[in-house]
């Protein structure tokens, strides 16, 4: 077999350092005191005072015994009350478990469980009684309690003891067993993404950031902490206009945003140029090349910057990117500073007793096979799932440092093309990305399953009019199938709003192709 072909980002030992997401705030907060760092609706906060705002909070949090390595649930409505209790977390050592505001209660419960959360930060408005239901047992505690004035005189907490090894947030992705799986990622390994991705980015003080994504997405730290590690300001679109791809342009128009981070699907939609980006970074899906073809020149000639990053949870956000050029390919480029790419042949795979590492031949370029991941991003596993992280987490077989001695197996099926560009060519299972998040189709169809009335289920990702939308298949357990609204309802209460289907569909029989399987 020909030579197995890494390839590896440029050495940057420079940007692998002792620190935390807290110092390099605080450094730019230091640096650039006067400087606005959020801009909501009319309220604007400097960084000077988004500092001291995080740091009330953090100091109660610190008196009720948060600190380093503890989980905190972040559950609020997109505002600068949010993003000033998230780097409250950060200010205590914390790792912060992010849900977006529409995330059912159930949910909420099983994943503060799982993750053995202290605590859950809400809005003071938010109903408890759902929580409650839900069993949720994690301290509760409000914006306005947390950020309110402090008695005079009071002198504030300070971290202790945080270190790079600490966890810094938790995400939970959609899982197949039906239960979410939970990913901790390290200060040190999200600190160096930072760094890392905006050596190629170009992120600046003076730019101004739309931030848009839920916090429960971790493409949202490329918009939020990007901006803190360089002192840029963000514009918090209000909930109306970011979920409106019409009213969006202008708005950021009239907001001269400067830098735009997207999912493909929602540039698209825009009707009109948004002449003042400067950058475009597109994530979270594939891109196609119309898209680069309108978006890459501004409509009135001057500079603009268009990519594509792609990265899994499990690997820090991103751990490569592709500068888009009309005309030309849509690839995911090369791996950033200091990570590396391979693509892989998994040996026997089905062989292998569960929770056993596979063993994995590298191939050259223009082979397909499951693409890898490594560099200091790699997380260290599953939380609370062995036999998972044991398949999917392995030791390098390529290693080029200290820094990437771990591999993360992304399930995705990749291939190296002539120019030394990696090719990413879909999913190699049952996994689908919507609106920018992972979803195991097998977990919408355990909660169906589970519904009254329903007997065999498939759940698909079609295109209808261009727009991904997922697309559930039932067989009806009795004479009378339920009713839709019934069943969007059900699993409302379980999954997070991305996750419902749009359409509903019963059917007398499950095709099945001649291995019994299901035919989708």
């Amino acid at each position: 077999m020909s030579e197995t072909v890494v390839l590896r980002g440029p050495e940057r030992p420079d940007l692998l350092r002792h620190e935390v997401l807290a110092d390099l705030f605080e450094a730019t907060a230091y640096a650039h005191p006067d400087t606005i760092a959020l801009i909501a609706g009319d309220q604007q906060v400097s960084y000077e005072q988004l500092d001291a705002q995080a740091s009330r909070a953090a100091h109660r949090l610190m008196e009720a015994g948060i600190g380093p390595g503890d989980m905190v649930g972040l559950w609020l409505p997109r505002g600068i009350a949010l993003l000033s209790l998230q780097l409250a977390i950060v200010k205590t050592g914390a790792a912060w478990l992010p849900f977006d505001s529409e995330t059912p209660p159930d949910r909420i419960a099983t994943c503060l469980e799982d993750a053995s959360a202290k605590a859950l930060l809400i809005a003071e408005q938010t109903p408890r009684d759902g929580l409650a239901q839900a069993g949720v047992l994690a301290t509760v505690y409000t914006d306005g309690g947390l950020l309110a004035p402090l008695p005079a005189g009071t002198v504030l907490r300070r971290r202790t003891n945080a270190q790079p090894s600490d966890p810094a947030y938790v995400i939970y992705t959609s899982g197949s067993t039906g239960k979410p799986k939970g990913i901790a990622i390290t200060q040190g390994s999200i600190c160096h993404f930072l760094r890392s991705e905006n050596a190629r980015l170009g992120v600046r003080l003076g730019d101004k950031v739309y931030q848009g994504f839920s916090v429960a997405f971790d493409m949202s730290f490329e918009e939020i902490w990007i901006s803190y590690l360089v002192g840029a300001t963000l514009w918090i679109a209000p909930r109306e206009i970011a979920g409106d791809p019409e009213a969006l342009p202008q708005a950021l128009i009239d907001q001269q945003v400067t830098v735009l981070h997207a999912v493909p699907t929602l540039l698209a939609l825009f009707a009109q140029d948004v002449p003042n980006l400067r950058i475009i970074n597109l994530g979270g899906e594939m891109c196609p090349e119309a898209l680069v073809q309108r978006w890459a020149q501004s409509s009135t000639g001057s500079p603009r910057q268009m990519f594509n990053t792609y990265g899994p949870t499990e690997a820090s956000v991103s751990a490569s990117l592709a500068e888009l050029k009309a005309g030309e390919p849509v690839t995911i480029g090369t791996p950033l500073p200091n990570y590396s790419l391979v693509v892989v042949q998994v040996i026997d795979a089905d062989s292998f007793p569960p929770g056993t590492a596979p063993t994995l031949v590298g191939l050259p370029a223009g082979e397909t096979g499951e693409l890898c991941i490594t560099g200091p991003g790699v997380a260290a596993g599953y939380l609370g799932r062995p036999e998972l992280t044991a398949e999917k987490f392995l030791t390098n077989p390529w290693p080029a440092g200290p820094h990437d001695t771990r591999l993360y197996r992304t399930g995705d099926l990749a291939r190296i093309d002539e120019h030394g560009q990696m090719q990413c060519l879909g999913r190699a299972d049952d996994q689908v990305k919507i609106r920018g998040f992972r979803v195991e189709l097998g977990e919408i169809e355990a909660v169906l399953a589970d519904q009254p009335g329903v007997g065999t289920t498939a759940v698909l990702l079609r295109k209808d009019d261009g727009i991904d939308q997922l697309v559930a298949f039932y067989v009806p357990s009795g004479d009378t199938k339920p009713e839709i609204k019934t069943l969007r309802a059900g699993l409302a209460e379980k999954l997070p709003p991305y996750m419902v289907p749009a359409r509903f569909e019963a059917l007398p029989a499950m095709p099945r192709l001649q291995s019994g399987k299901i035919d989708r």
